[in-house]
């Protein structure tokens, strides 16, 4: 951490206070868990005493006003509203005094990666759900989920700029990119950077987006694609990749031994955690019930002391592990790991949701980057896979970009891309409109690449192939 523990625990038991003396829903969840504020004098005692919040005992139920410092929704100027992928809602509330810092803490943000306050910058925001951001020094353009608008804008303005920032989601950005190349985009014309938000993603699809782009991955100056993650009710650009994370990150795919010492990760079908920084200063960050890897319930208590809806040890379902600077400072010198600058001091390794562990002891991440190993492949298909297990077996379903049929042993190229241990049974490739999963790919939604329980495919159109 960059920070000493007294600053960390004069930030947190500030914020504690806080929700304590003035939000009604955390007065009733601390009186219902007998805890007395007063109690809470220090780190540990927060730790150990005060109630973990989740989505369920709080936005689900407390009406919006007992949630807000104050008891009122007094002078709300936004409000940002979760996927939704659960099934319910969850929302992030400013008022009109944090609403009109928020442009100045993205400039700082976009600053810190892409030197947007002395670099012309037109930013393009396709992300979903009408998430939207403004900016103080960029020009931005807010498309949603438009391929052909984005690409639109970027022929039309990009030449004005000295660079173009595209925000999107993996499965949109793939479809840009794709749209772009049917549209005759040159992208070598531009300088082109990317934020990618609302999933982790594997380095398999970093490659892949940045050879549609023409970008060089291990060149920040020639453009590059970071992951930044936020949630709805917490904020945008909580935890987010650097040009060092990135580079520990893909040095990791290349050494078992290195992703064994520095994440504990190794085996088949083990997808690789993201490695994002945060700012102490705005976020605290726990680890419970960890497993002996250091994985567990990634935890969240923000510090900002005029947030309208202050969350305390607040769960969101993702998985995760705090890393220690020195310990990974140490394990880098012993693999002798270069890095193009040093490595930020707060660090969290983050695997993705829970329901993503699959019962073969693999991950919904390791076949959903699979399907980029091959760009030859990955160029046919949209990126959306469901993988549905029946006892011990399973089977992939991957569907077909729109016009594509499938190409002689592609299913068999997937199948033998994974290793064998954790093989599905089958690959069967869907011509777009046959996909059986709802078409819920609409790129407004979270795709659901597998759910507990979901029943086989029973029959299958002959439009479909597979091996």
């Amino acid at each position: 951490m960059n920070m000493s523990v007294s600053t960390t625990e004069q930030l947190l038991l500030g914020a504690f206070r806080r929700a304590a003396s003035r939000v009604p829903a955390y007065q009733m969840l601390l009186q219902e868990h007998g805890v007395q504020s007063q109690d809470v004098a220090d780190i540990e005692a927060f730790l150990r005493l005060c109630p973990v919040l989740t989505k369920q005992n709080t936005f689900t139920r407390f009406p919006l006003e007992q949630l807000c410092a104050g008891g009122s929704l007094h002078d709300l100027a936004e409000v940002m509203t979760s996927s939704g992928h659960g099934g319910k809602f969850s929302f992030g509330m400013m008022d009109r005094k944090q609403a009109s810092t928020q442009a100045d803490f993205i400039d700082a943000a976009f600053d810190a990666a892409f030197s947007v306050k002395t670099q012309s910058t037109l930013t393009i925001n396709c992300l979903p759900m009408g998430v939207g951001f403004s900016s103080h020094c960029m020009t931005m353009a807010t498309t949603s989920v438009r391929e052909d608008m984005a690409v639109a804008l970027v022929q039309a303005f990009g030449h004005c700029y000295e660079q173009i920032i595209l925000v999107g989601d993996p499965l949109f950005l793939k479809k840009l990119t794709e749209h772009a190349t049917l549209s005759g985009v040159d992208w070598s014309r531009y300088r082109v950077n990317v934020v990618i938000g609302e999933e982790v993603f594997g380095e398999n699809f970093r490659t892949y987006l940045a050879q549609c782009l023409n970008l060089n991955t291990s060149d920040k100056e020639d453009g590059y694609i970071i992951s930044s993650f936020g949630l709805g009710e917490l904020g945008l650009h909580l935890c987010y990749e650097t040009p060092a994370t990135i580079a520990l990150r893909r040095a990791v795919l290349m050494n078992p031994g290195l992703s064994r010492d520095l994440l504990g990760v190794e085996g088949d079908g083990v997808a690789m955690p993201m490695i994002f920084t945060f700012n102490p200063r705005g976020i605290f960050i726990e680890i419970m019930n960890a497993d002996q890897n250091g994985y567990g319930a990634m935890t969240f208590s923000t510090l900002n002391p005029e947030a309208l809806v202050p969350l305390l040890r607040y769960q969101t379902d993702d998985i995760a592990r705090l890393l220690d600077a020195v310990e990974v400072d140490e394990i880098i010198r012993k693999h002798k790991v270069e890095l193009p600058e040093a490595l930020p001091p707060s660090l969290v390794a983050l695997r993705g949701r829970d329901k993503e562990e699959l019962p073969n002891g693999s991950h919904v991440g390791f076949y959903k980057d699979i399907l980029y190993a091959d760009p030859r492949i990955a160029k046919h298909l949209t990126g959306a896979c469901r993988l549905i297990f029946f006892e011990s077996q399973f089977t992939m379903h991957v569907q077909l970009a729109p016009l594509q049929v499938p190409q002689e042993s592609m299913n068999q190229d997937i199948w033998q891309a994974i290793p064998p241990a954790i093989r599905p049974l089958r690959v069967i490739l869907w011509h777009y409109d046959r996909y059986p999963f709802g078409m819920g790919l609409d790129y407004e939604r979270k795709f659901s690449f597998y759910i507990p329980g979901e029943m086989p495919v029973r029959q299958m159109p002959a439009s479909v192939s597979a091996w």
